[in-house]
């Protein structure tokens, strides 16, 4: 009777087999964590020195956790007056945060890194089910290390909110166009009306895209396709407008008004402030060129931040945002050296992604598979980049981070398509080493907007040249044999790394320095600490540290009135709420331009004992700086009119000067108070002196 039992002979290749599998199992997993370190890594180190981040968002995060009222409406301070002039998903995640852990810093900067790590880890998921788990892991590294993504993923801006809303929704639309699914497009285009709810209508630039390509792809008639279409466009409109029309149709005055607008209204805001004016700005002609003018100056910035190289190494990212901002609209406008470097230093190896990527498997009459998703991902790159390059009005180098997630898998299918056609032929070696020589020109490019830094330059040129020439001896080689796979894939993994080198210096800028005001990367803030980093509003008006003087005299001499004092604007208030978690008046808004109060309705809240102390800020400073004509005029002069100054002395911190140049670099309490005055409503009331906390 015949053994059942296997010979060592017969075992062997089993066994080999198993280990082959085990191997590979430990090295993906090896490779996973490596990942997940490094995203957190970027994202968690030295996150404490950002403080509060953008001020604006955590005085509301700190507003939020006092009451649901404030909750709900998204209220930039205690009292429920304003509202912040985003919509609220994202900064309810962080007040739940900051009520959960208690408010702090590090409450509301964590929830950021675990969406930029969620982000991270989703992208990886995606691009490994279709294109393998090298591509994916390529395509998460890229996005983990790409700058302007872990400069929002270490602040508390929305933008990190959205970007992992945005891959959720993708997630669901892949399923929907294989499987002609109506909810999923249903479940897909909810999840952007969520994104809606976190940043407006910069999460409906992706739509077309999504729509285009089920038109097109889904394995379902043409009639079912357009019933699916239709269904889900009304439950994106439904999901929406859902916190918007809730807002709108609540009395005004049960609820903030809705900051940034004129009419007192989200749906307004939606459309104007964070649509049309995205792309037309409110702005006199005059005031912007004078805006633009100062912060040139005040920077020491060449006017096109693409024409020569900056001065020094900390010049054009100083004063107030970034120079990088105010790169005119036009079709090359990301092409400029300083928003490329936001997120663009793959952006050759991304093209042959899309270009021989969708190669693989020819041109049937309907995408496949693999050439739906790469669709996918290029046009939503294209839709933002398209969106991007036309938005004249206001606009943000920080914005660029949605355009980081395409980019990333495009970049990824493109370095394993490449090397897959470079094993086929001589022809494919010319095509992978081509593509990494032009990446390595294209960041050159970049980097030259950064004087200095010739370790960099060296790395990325010596590296990548010497890869390119390793790979192309190979390919050439009479004979191919292990050892010169081996060499091979050396050489490839020795030219990815050194593509990464530069770009991973650039996101360390927001990790080794403070983060910006405006998030954003350059080499050029490791040059110089010179204060550009100081975590606050876009004004950078008010550092918490020189505020302690104000709130210890306004503490002193509160007498129950609901308000400790009416500012002008959310810079002044944000930080005074931040410290003391009282209500601060932000009379006109965020910049100080939203027609809010009259002067009788001050008038009946001083009457009522709810103001008492008044902070006038100098309404042609306002103008000469931002182009705005305040409706707060007529309030500052009734405040003039009614009111006395208090002394300087009292709440000011001594030796900050009284007036400041409007062009000059600001720093401390005297940049923010230069110009602005403390008016006692209440003049028949004695001071008392505060003390500096």
């Amino acid at each position: 009777m015949p053994s059942s039992s296997a010979t060592p002979v017969e075992r062997a290749p089993a066994a080999r087999f198993v280990f082959s599998v085990r191997s590979r199992i430990t090295w993906l997993r090896a490779a996973e964590a490596a990942l997940l370190i490094v995203t957190l890594g970027l994202r968690l180190w030295a996150l404490d020195q950002n403080g509060f981040g953008i001020e604006y968002y955590s005085a509301a995060v700190r507003s939020m956790t006092q009451s649901w009222h404030n909750f709900l409406y998204n209220s930039f301070d205690p009292a429920g007056f304003l509202s912040v002039d985003k919509p609220p998903v994202a900064l309810w995640i962080q007040a739940a945060s900051a009520k959960l852990f208690g408010f702090r810093s590090a409450s509301v900067l964590l929830p950021q890194v675990l969406e930029g790590l969620g982000a991270v880890w989703l992208l990886y998921c995606l691009v490994r089910r279709r294109f393998g788990a090298s591509a994916g892991l390529l395509a998460g590294l890229f996005l983990a290390v790409t700058p302007v993504s872990v400069a929002i993923d270490r602040s508390n801006n929305t933008d990190s909110c959205l970007v992992l809303v945005l891959l959720l929704s993708a997630w669901a639309f892949l399923r929907a166009v294989e499987r002609g699914s109506r909810g999923w497009l249903a479940a897909a285009l909810a999840l952007i009306g969520l994104g809606f709810n976190v940043k407006m209508l910069a999460a409906l630039v992706v739509v077309p895209a999504l729509v285009g390509l089920y038109a097109i792809a889904a394995p379902v008639s043409l009639t079912r396709r357009v019933v699916d279409l239709a269904v889900a466009g009304a439950v994106l409109a439904v999901v929406s407008l859902s916190w918007v029309l809730f807002y709108d149709l609540t009395p005004p005055d049960r609820r903030p008004f809705a900051g940034s607008s004129k009419t007192n209204s989200m749906m307004e805001l939606s459309i104007g402030h964070n649509g049309a004016e995205r792309f037309v700005r409110r702005r006199r002609p005059d005031a912007m060129a004078n805006a633009a003018a100062a912060q040139t100056q005040a920077a020491g910035a060449q006017p096109d931040a693409g024409s020569a190289p900056p001065p020094t190494p900390g010049a054009g990212v100083r004063g107030r945002g970034s120079f990088i901002d105010r790169v005119p609209a036009g079709p090359l406008r990301l092409a400029d050296r300083q928003l490329a470097g936001q997120v663009g230093w793959l952006l050759p190896l991304a093209i042959m992604g899309l270009v021989y990527g969708a190669a693989w498997t020819g041109f049937p009459a309907r995408p496949s598979p693999a050439q739906r998703e790469l669709l996918l991902w290029a046009g939503w790159a294209l839709c933002y980049a398209a969106v991007y390059s036309s938005a004249g009005g206001i606009f943000h180098a920080y914005y660029l981070a949605t355009m980081a997630p395409a980019l990333a898998v495009l970049a990824g299918v493109g370095v394993v398509a490449l090397w897959r056609r470079y094993l086929q032929d001589g022809w494919g070696a010319l095509l992978l080493a081509g593509t990494l020589a032009i990446t390595a020109e294209w960041q050159a490019y970049i980097q030259s907007s950064v004087a200095g830094w010739p370790g960099l330059s060296l790395a990325l040129t010596s590296g990548s040249r010497l890869a390119v020439l390793v790979l192309l001896i190979v390919a050439l080689a009479p004979a191919a044999s292990g050892a010169a796979h081996r060499v091979a894939v050396g050489a490839l993994v020795a030219a990815v790394v050194s593509l990464l080198v530069t770009p991973t210096a650039w996101a360390l800028s927001s990790v080794l320095i403070r983060g910006a005001r405006m998030p954003s990367a350059s080499l050029s803030r490791l040059g110089a600490d010179d204060g550009a980093g100081v975590p606050n509003g876009p004004w950078a008006a008010w550092r918490r540290e020189d505020t302690r003087k104000l709130i210890g005299f306004l503490q002193a001499n509160h007498r129950g009135e609901r308000f400790l004092v009416a500012t002008g604007s959310t810079q002044v208030a944000a930080p005074i709420i931040i410290e003391t978690g009282q209500p601060a008046m932000a009379m006109g808004g965020f910049m100080g331009g939203d027609p809010i109060l009259t002067p009788e309705r001050l008038a009946e809240l001083v009457a009522a004992g709810q103001v008492r102390f008044v902070m006038v800020e100098d309404a042609a400073r306002l103008r000469r700086r931002f182009g705005l004509d305040p409706g707060g005029q007529a309030v500052a002069d009734w405040v003039r009119g009614n009111g006395r100054p208090v002394d300087p002395d009292l709440w000011r911190q001594p030796g900050e000067p009284p007036a400041v140049d409007a062009a000059a670099p600001r720093r401390g309490l005297g940049r923010g108070a230069a110009g602005t005055e403390l008016y006692d409503l209440k003049p028949q009331t004695a001071l008392v002196p505060g003390t500096a906390g």
